[in-house]
């Protein structure tokens, strides 16, 4: 009977211990789901965008990948109505209330939108998504937490018609027991400022880094987690960094947090992958191309982290320094941390755009703008003005034009000339640092103005050996410092006559 007893009273605590750890999975239950939505078209005001749909399919691989939402959950609508748009709102609902049927179930709700805006409503086509309505929308979903991100033109005006100010953080783990409410807002943009999208990254600046953001590039702690607060530091460095140069200005994403609760939201984690690419340093900025989908996956910049979680397959990797384009693919196996050595980057001259993995953009072409001073022809005439524009082929050789002009004055005369000029240069670069050494050739004219009197003008043969060195400022612009030394055949009193003519220069060069 002792016996017995005691078993029955080890049944009894083992169920009830069962019982406690049921409801603390119960409870500890976090489901999540996306609506991600991507519209290339507005309502014809402003002419169609290039990238819009092909960013919500970058946002929604990595929420898949990384950030803990199932292939079922996913809700991905390119180039559809309000009316797709509505039933997809209802579907989700109607989960996330069979979801709430288990005890202590929270949902975290991820909404997302790249499209067309006017600052008062998003644009599906001929379609108009208000502000108001997509929170209404939201808000009825019930889902415990919402996190809108919306990449279009004028959106931080979301923010301002929300008001207040950011609340605390908090903390939503994969499978944590979660008791947050709230909702966070993340806006590509300012209530006055156009959202930007690039042809090089084959998408919109904001939505870009803040992909390369989740995919660990933002993970800053290296804990493996990218939390909300790292996406979004990350998204607008790098957003702003990326539009300063461009003619719009810099564009600034915006943010407001209406959350309770403690700690941080989790966006990612690098524990789901099951393939890491490493990259190297030293460069200005790496590229990385999932050559299955011919799809720009990830940017780095020098100081973010250098890891970045991918699927496995075959990766193209582009890496600038000093003006300079090296490239390499490389391929990752499952479980593998692929590290890339900066020594398996070369320098490439790359072919016609479009060529397959994303190596295939022609490379830039630098333009060099500078003045300074050239020896005149006229002997009794000082140092003339000199400019020059200039063009060179991308990498270390290649291809040179330019057009020098000069003028000056001497005593009772002035003497101005135009020369165009193409020829090869070689060339090293180091760092930020570059060198160039090479030689052109061409013709023009050269005039010489008497006061009171006539233009005389006569035409010129010119071999023009020259040397650069520039300091790069940015990933764009560089320092340049040239000095060249012209031989000159021109024609003067029906004679040939010869002239060295050294000049030397300070400007800027710029990549475009």
């Amino acid at each position: 009977m002792k016996l017995t007893l005691e078993r029955t009273l080890t049944l009894l605590c083992l169920a009830a211990w069962l019982v406690v750890a049921a409801s603390r999975d119960a409870r500890a239950d976090t489901r999540r789901l996306a609506i991600v939505l991507g519209n290339n078209a507005g309502n014809g005001d402003f002419p169609a965008l290039h990238f819009a749909e092909l960013d919500a399919s970058k946002l929604s691989q990595a929420l898949v990948e990384l950030g803990g939402v199932a292939p079922a959950d996913l809700y991905l609508l390119h180039g559809r109505s309000l009316a797709a748009t509505q039933a997809v709102f209802a579907q989700a609902t109607a989960k996330i209330a069979m979801w709430r049927k288990t005890p202590g179930t929270r949902v975290v709700l991820l909404f997302y939108f790249s499209g067309h805006s006017d600052g008062e409503v998003l644009e599906l086509g001929d379609d108009r998504f208000g502000f108001a309505q997509l929170r209404g929308w939201l808000a009825a979903t019930g889902a415990d937490v919402r996190v809108v991100i919306i990449d279009s033109c004028k959106s931080g005006a979301l923010l301002a018609m929300k008001g207040g100010t950011p609340g605390r953080g908090f903390q939503i783990r994969l499978s944590d027991n979660v008791a947050s409410n709230g909702e966070a807002l993340l806006t590509s943009s300012a209530a006055d400022e156009v959202a930007l999208e690039s042809k090089e990254i084959r998408g919109s600046f904001f939505t870009h880094h803040l992909v390369s953001g989740l995919r660990g590039a933002a993970d800053l702690s290296g804990d493996g987690n990218v939390t909300l607060g790292e996406a979004y530091q990350y998204a607008f460095a790098r957003t702003v960094s990326a539009t300063s140069a461009t003619t719009f200005g810099p564009q600034h994403p915006a943010y407001d947090y209406r959350l309770t609760g403690e700690g941080e939201l989790i966006l990612a984690s690098s524990a789901r992958p099951n393939a890491w690419l490493e990259l190297p340093r030293g460069f200005d900025r790496v590229l990385i191309v999932q050559i299955a989908r011919d799809q720009v996956l990830a940017e780095l910049p020098p100081s973010a982290m250098r890891k970045l979680a991918v699927l496995p397959g075959s990766y193209a990797v582009r890496g600038w320094r000093g003006g300079v384009t090296y490239a390499a693919r490389v391929a990752v196996r499952a479980g593998e941390t692929r590290i890339v050595r900066g020594e398996e980057l070369v320098e490439t001259a790359l072919g016609a755009a479009g060529a397959k993995g994303g190596l295939g953009e022609a490379r830039t072409t630098t333009m060099t703008f500078a003045s300074g001073a050239q020896r005149a022809l006229a002997a009794d005439v000082g140092p003339l003005l000199a400019l020059s524009i200039a063009a060179r082929a991308p990498g270390t050789h290649g291809w040179a034009v330019a057009l020098d002009l000069t003028t000056g004055r001497g005593d009772g005369f002035r003497e101005s000339s135009a020369t165009a000029l193409a020829g090869y240069f070689v060339g090293h670069a180091r760092g930020r640092w570059r060198g160039d050494l090479g030689v052109l050739a061409g013709g023009g004219v050269v005039s010489q103005h008497l006061d009171h009197a006539d233009t005389f003008t006569t035409p010129t043969v010119v071999l023009a050996p020259w040397l650069a060195a520039g300091v790069a400022l940015t990933a764009r612009w560089s320092l340049v410092v040239a000095g060249q030394l012209s031989a000159i055949w021109v024609r003067r009193d029906d004679e040939r006559t010869f002239a060295w003519l050294p000049a030397g220069y300070l400007g800027v060069s710029v990549g475009i």
